[in-house]
C-alpha cells in the first residue's frame, strides 16, 4: 500500500452494505453485469471497498483501488487486493499502474478539478481491449432545469447538486469527454429518476422507460458511461 499522508478525500465516506447487484438495475448494477469475472479491476476512488469486494467474491475479480482518503483507504485495504492512496488529480494520478482490464470511476469524476484529465490517464492503465466503466450524475435531469429556470443554482447534501461537486455532465458532454482522450466503441446509457413513478408498478415502469427513451437527457439522474482502449 502507498500511503501519502497529505492527500485530500475529494467526497465523504459512504460505507454501506449493497444490495444484490444481480437484481439490481441501478448504476452499481448495471456496471457489476458488465464486467467480466475474473477481470483484473481498478476502482478509482472506491472509497471503503463495498463494491470492489462484491467483483472479488462473487466474479473472482482482482481488484485494487485507488483512494485519497486514508480512513477510508484503510478499511477498503481488508476488501481488496490492494489500495494505492494517492491523489486523483491529473494523468500523473495512474504512474506505474498498468494491465487492467477495467477500471471504474463510479460517482468520482463530478468531484474532482480535472476529469477530463484523469479519463486520459485512465487510457494508460488498460490494456488493449479494456474497458473504462463510468457514472456521474446528470446535470440535465428535469428537477436541475426547473430551478434554473426560476434562477435558482442552490447546492445540496447529496443528489446531483451536492455541494461536494466540482463539474457536471450530460451525455454529450461524457461522451465528448471519451471521445478526447481516444477511447472507442462508446456507449452512454441512463439510469431514470422518477421517484413517484419508478418501481411502483409494471405500468409505471413501462411509463418510465417510454418517457427515458424520448427524453433521456431530461429524466436521466444517473449517466453511465462505457468505452474500450483498442491499442
Amino acid at each position: 500500500m502507498n500511503i501519502n499522508e497529505n492527500v485530500n478525500t475529494v467526497r465523504p465516506i459512504y460505507d454501506f452494505p449493497l444490495p444484490s447487484l444481480e437484481d439490481d438495475y441501478g448504476s452499481r448494477g448495471l456496471v457489476y453485469k458488465a464486467i467480466l469475472s475474473g477481470s483484473r479491476v481498478l476502482d478509482v476512488g472506491c472509497d471503503t471497498g463495498r463494491f470492489g469486494e462484491i467483483l472479488r467474491i462473487q466474479k473472482n475479480c482482482t481488484i485494487d483501488g485507488v483512494e485519497p482518503y486514508l480512513p477510508a483507504a484503510e478499511v477498503a485495504q481488508t476488501r481488496l487486493n490492494q489500495v494505492f492512496i494517492r491523489a486523483i488529480d491529473n494523468e500523473k494520478s495512474f504512474d506505474g499502474l498498468r494491465n487492467y482490464d477495467a477500471i471504474l470511476f463510479l460517482d468520482v469524476l463530478e468531484h474532482l478539478q480535472n476529469p477530463w484529465a484523469v479519463i486520459k490517464g485512465a487510457m494508460k492503465v488498460l490494456q488493449p481491449g479494456g474497458a473504462i466503466h463510468i457514472v456521474v450524475p446528470n446535470i440535465a435531469h428535469i428537477s436541475v432545469v426547473r430551478r434554473l429556470l426560476q434562477g435558482r443554482f442552490e447546492y445540496s447534501n447529496y443528489g446531483t447538486m451536492d455541494r461536494t461537486h466540482l463539474r457536471w455532465f450530460t451525455r454529450k458532454s461524457l461522451r465528448e469527454s471519451l471521445e478526447e482522450a481516444g477511447f472507442e466503441e462508446i456507449v452512454i446509457d441512463v439510469v431514470p429518476q422518477l421517484p413517484y413513478l419508478y418501481n411502483k408498478s409494471a405500468i409505471s415502469n413501462f411509463l418510465v422507460n417510454q418517457l427515458v427513451r424520448f427524453f433521456p437527457d431530461q429524466i436521466a439522474g444517473s449517466i453511465i458511461g462505457y468505452a474500450k482502449k483498442l491499442r
